[in-house]
């Protein structure tokens, strides 16, 4: 009897929602069966609800203190390993984007571990992951030092040319999104607040958005459709803006509303790297230079960031004032890139323990 072969995958944002079902389908060629582990947090249960998909969520997002965060993790890392330890086949491989909860359970179950990660920003969790992994994909724009210096290991380390978020734009989802487009006579921008309660921000501005928002408000002349991050942040947008924006109730699948946005704008770099994948004028404004971002713009897809707030306001100001100049055919730029996939199939096929997996 064939032993089954579990790859399992645990999810912490929307965007490795994405990526990470998309990775599921291509392992699935190869016969593995996949295990989708996540938290209650932002609109992750809502992708998995939109493609049918099973999931188990485990948790909570611990929020902005560094004491919350600690004991929602270790609450987590209890309930991730009681579910890990039942199941009548010990997943083959954990994947994560660098999951502290995930990573440290399969340590401790001795399951390898491979990682992907776009955030070299994000020292904390690069500590409490990246020496454990047999294997970290990430992106060929970042300096791999930095991922070295938090305790990868230079030989485990393998990059591409692209950006995670190519994996679930690219192919039939594209022409899927390019189609949604083109049937909406609606004019509307979508906003996403910075994210106010990573590790990485603590010692930063946190209510950048508010003041961003009445800006965008000021120059723009369609609907405004806002995606919080917490419920704090919809509280203060509401509190402050009411009926002036629009904030869609949770259930929505975000891809399809961002899809036939003129324009977006986000505190993040996710949302905007999928909204100028498909040719959409995107604005990331953050406190340091986002490798993908940067590396977008070098491409030639319409994405565009700052790192000040007198440059956000500027550019806010050029692409409210007429988004459609900035709009752009996407589709023969995706030639130029590498997909994290293709990269996740080569890494498994080369490791010697691994490579049996794929046979």
């Amino acid at each position: 009897m064939v032993e089954k072969k579990i790859v399992w995958f645990d999810i912490l944002t929307p965007k490795q929602a994405m990526l990470f079902i998309a990775l599921g389908k291509r392992l699935q060629e190869f016969g593995f069966e996949a295990i989708y582990t996540t938290r209650e947090h932002d609109y992750i249960h809502d992708i998995f609800h939109h493609y049918g998909i099973p999931f188990h969520s485990f948790g909570k997002y611990g929020g902005k203190s560094l004491e919350m965060k600690l004991l929602a993790s270790a609450k987590r890392v209890v309930k991730l390993s009681k579910f890990i330890i039942a199941l009548p086949h010990q997943p083959a491989l954990a994947i994560s984007l660098s999951s502290p909860d995930a990573t440290r359970v399969a340590y401790g179950l001795k399951i390898p571990i491979i990682l992907f990660n776009d955030t070299s920003h994000s020292e904390p969790v690069a500590r409490l992951t990246l020496s454990l992994a047999q294997h970290l994909i990430t992106l060929s724009c970042i300096d791999t030092q930095k991922f070295i210096a938090f305790g990868a290991q230079p030989e485990r380390i393998h990059t591409y040319s692209g950006v995670d978020e190519i994996e679930y734009i690219f192919g039939e989802n594209y022409q899927h999104f390019l189609k949604l487009r083109n049937k909406t006579s609606e004019r509307y921008l979508v906003f996403r607040p910075e994210e106010s309660y990573a590790s990485y921000m603590i010692n930063q501005s946190t209510e950048l958005y508010l003041e961003l928002l009445e800006e965008i408000l000021t120059n723009y002349t369609g609907q405004i459709y806002v995606l919080p991050r917490y419920p704090q942040q919809k509280e203060a947008i509401k509190q402050q803006f009411g009926p002036r924006v629009f904030m869609p109730k949770k259930g929505i699948f975000f891809m399809d509303l961002l899809s036939k946005a003129e324009l977006v704008i986000t505190g993040g770099g996710t949302m905007a790297r999928e909204a100028a994948l498909l040719g959409i004028p995107s604005l990331t404004y953050f406190w340091r230079h986002l490798e993908p971002q940067v590396f977008l713009e070098e491409m030639g897809f319409p994405s565009f960031s700052t790192q000040t707030l007198e440059d956000t306001i500027r550019t806010i100001r050029k692409l409210c004032a007429n988004p459609s100049n900035y709009w752009k055919d996407t589709a023969k730029l995706f030639t130029k890139i590498q997909k994290p996939g293709d990269i996740l199939l080569e890494v498994l096929r080369t490791d010697k323990k691994l490579g049996k997996l794929l046979s």
